[in-house]
């Protein structure tokens, strides 16, 4: 390939923080307010003028895996800063309990959770930067990722992209909230990612939503909240979602189809059947899965044995296993904190789909539910490192623990619930 050389250059320090978390979705946010609740000074950075990621940008107007999709059920196994965020959504109109997994069951209500809720996703913007910035986080919007400024095993600064030109964000501890895992992988972090031929990649999608479908009935299932109801629209599989050249075919692709699903639905629903929008990008599932202390493996997962430093639980189940969706037949599986953290990088921590975790269990718990569970380990961790001045890898985990249940979330499945108490 042919190669030009970018002339050297000198960046300017705009920014610094004890913890940075690069990547302001459902992970991000929950990370960066783990981390300013727990004392650090916390900068945020995300590429959009909005955070929310693929709750927002995505389109993703579901959030899935709070407990259980089937019996056992009996216990909600994500709480903490996600409940919060629902119960600020419910407070503003901004969350509904018709789901397309669910159906017009018992809503949700302080306190409780369904498996599934569905969000309003301009609810969601509002309620999150609100939370963000009511904890002192720092958030720098219309900025992207470029690269980390790597010293040896660690990152010193972010170098990042948006109309003041490039610039640099120094930090202690860094999050990688990329969701692709992005920082990690460019500082040199090993990493595992399917191939785009492997049966089991999961595929994208583009969601867009439309007016003009009456509210579902009881034992109807759809995603559908004020009036509006979202679609998953097309799947584009075998598609690496690091590859730029993948990502735009996939986005031409599905835009094209969108036309002709929307005539459908018109056809179907009648002629006052409109399209509101359609996403700001098309929906990314699974890219890389950077190699962290542990790796939680298949077994990990449907056998649900504990872990040591588990500070999350997903309960989500496997959608892709061998063709089929894998329900768990336990309360959940839990996340061990080591799978937060790279083995190759001595400041960094992992949130969001990016964790060290087999295909498998990679698939339950990238859904957004555990995913904003573990990602408020990550942040807490971040600014417990950043106090006690180590590196991850040294962290006391029962003091991670302790703050994560203060802080309302559900670190490990009660034993007592694993006997069906």
């Amino acid at each position: 390939m042919k190669q030009i050389t970018e002339p050297a250059q000198s960046l300017d320090v705009v920014a610094g923080a004890d913890v940075v978390v690069v990547g302001g979705g459902p992970g991000g946010i929950m990370a960066a307010l783990g981390a300013a609740r727990a004392g650090a000074s916390t900068i945020l950075v995300e590429r959009y003028g909005f955070v929310g990621g693929m709750a927002t940008a995505g389109l993703m107007t579901s959030i899935n895996g709070f407990r259980n999709q089937r019996p056992p059920n009996h216990v909600q196994t994500v709480r903490g800063y996600a409940q919060e965020l629902i119960e600020g959504l419910i407070e503003v109109g901004g969350a509904d309990w018709r789901t397309s997994y669910e159906g017009a069951g018992e809503p949700p209500r302080k306190g409780w959770l369904p498996y599934s809720v569905s969000i309003d996703p301009e609810g969601l913007k509002r309620v999150a930067m609100e939370m963000l910035c009511d904890a002192g986080v720092e958030v720098i919007l219309h900025t992207t990722f470029s690269r980390p400024l790597v010293e040896g095993r660690r990152v010193v600064a972010a170098a990042v992209e948006n109309k003041s030109g490039r610039q640099a964000i120094e930090g202690t501890l860094f999050v990688d909230a990329t969701g692709d895992g992005d920082l990690c992988a460019r500082a040199g972090a090993r990493f595992a990612q399917a191939a785009t031929d492997d049966e089991h990649i999961m595929a994208m999608s583009l969601m867009y939503r439309v007016m003009g479908i009456p509210a579902p009935s009881e034992d109807e299932r759809r995603l559908y909240i004020n009036g509006l109801t979202t679609f998953w629209g097309s799947r584009v599989g075998h598609v690496d979602g690091t590859s730029v050249a993948d990502l735009t075919r996939a986005e031409i692709l599905a835009r094209r189809e969108l036309a002709e699903q929307v005539d459908a639905l018109k056809r179907a629903h009648g002629p006052q059947v409109t399209l509101v929008d359609s996403a700001t990008t098309i929906g990314v599932r699974e890219t890389r899965r950077i190699l962290g202390l542990y790796t939680i493996t298949e077994e990990d997962a449907l056998s649900g044995r504990p872990q040591p430093d588990s500070v999350a639980v997903s309960s989500n189940p496997v959608p892709g296993y061998y063709g089929q969706r894998r329900y768990l037949e336990h309360l959940g599986f839990e996340i061990p904190y080591r799978s937060l953290v790279p083995v190759d990088l001595d400041n960094v921590l992992t949130a969001g789909r990016c964790i060290s975790a087999e295909q498998a269990p990679f698939q339950s718990a990238r859904s957004m539910a555990p995913n904003m569970a573990y990602s408020q380990a990550a942040g807490t961790a971040a600014a417990l490192c950043v106090l006690a001045g180590c590196p991850p890898r040294d962290l006391d985990v029962a003091t991670l623990q302790d703050r994560l249940e203060r802080e309302g979330a559900v670190v490990r499945v009660p034993p007592e619930a694993r006997d069906g108490a």
